[in-house]
């Protein structure tokens, strides 16, 4: 009798657990609190990265900001020839004087943006320029220099450097040269230089050769200075009544206009 009742118990015991376990519902709060927290997370993220562009969009240069470099490139010892003038809606461009000329006319041109990949993309999509940089390999004006493949005559395994000069005019001045992600050089510092460098990896890299000139060639731009909206005019050569505005909210040139002076009458003295 007492072995009977002992089944029973443990039979009934069996049966309980199991109607509890298979009638319980599973438990939802775990997975709801994880998904929680990856939605906060990458909700962070995003506003962390948008805060910090917004705050190197607030950077040097802005609308209105005159920046001049001066700017070249030395292949195997011998400096190329300056990139051709174009323009560029952005602002970011050079009159074919051996300087970057930054006056941004749009967002595009400010801050973070400005920087040496911009202009290089400008020359080539607005120039027509044939000019692409990698972190080892440089197409410029029709001729390609790349690591493990182009040899300079004397040179054992010529590499890519860039220099950046924030003073270049500054004599006793020494350049920041980086080996590698070359387009996320920032343009920042009126009066900088910047030398593209293919040759010796432990030779020095030259100054360009318009350095001593830079302040001359800034001082002869005659530069863009946006209004009150934003939009930029400048005097068309040869006329000076013919000015053409460029919108500082899409970068587009207006179509010129001419300003009549007024009339004018001459009364002779007494």
């Amino acid at each position: 009798m007492g072995k009977a009742s002992s089944a029973k118990k443990v039979a009934r015991a069996a049966r309980a657990g199991g109607r509890v376990s298979s009638g319980q519902p599973r438990s939802v709060l775990f997975p709801s609190v994880l998904t929680l927290v990856i939605l906060l997370g990458v909700a962070l993220v995003v506003y962390a990265r948008d805060d910090r562009r917004n705050d190197d969009l607030g950077g040097v240069p802005q609308l209105g900001d005159h920046i001049h470099q001066a700017f070249a490139v030395n292949a195997c010892g011998q400096f190329l020839q300056d990139i051709p003038e174009f323009e560029s809606p952005i602002g970011i461009h050079t009159h074919g004087d051996g300087v970057i000329h930054l006056h941004p006319f749009s967002q595009l041109g400010v801050g973070a943006n400005a920087t040496l990949d911009r202009y290089i993309e400008d020359a080539r999509d607005d120039g027509g320029l044939e000019i692409e940089l990698s972190n080892t390999k440089l197409e410029y004006l029709g001729e390609t220099y790349e690591e493990d493949d182009t040899e300079c005559e004397g040179i054992d395994d010529p590499v890519l450097r860039v220099a950046y000069w924030e003073d270049v005019q500054d004599e006793a001045s020494d350049p920041e040269v980086v080996t590698g992600d070359f387009g996320d050089l920032r343009l920042t510092d009126d009066g900088a230089g910047i030398t593209i460098f293919y040759g010796d990896e432990d030779g020095d890299i030259p100054k360009p050769p318009n350095a001593e000139q830079l302040s001359e060639l800034g001082a002869a731009d005659g530069g863009q200075v946006p209004d009150e909206e934003g939009n930029t005019t400048t005097t068309a050569p040869g006329d000076p009544s013919a000015t053409t505005s460029t919108s500082a909210v899409t970068g587009e040139p207006s179509e010129p206009t001419t300003t009549v002076p007024a009339e004018t009458t001459t009364t002779a003295a007494p």
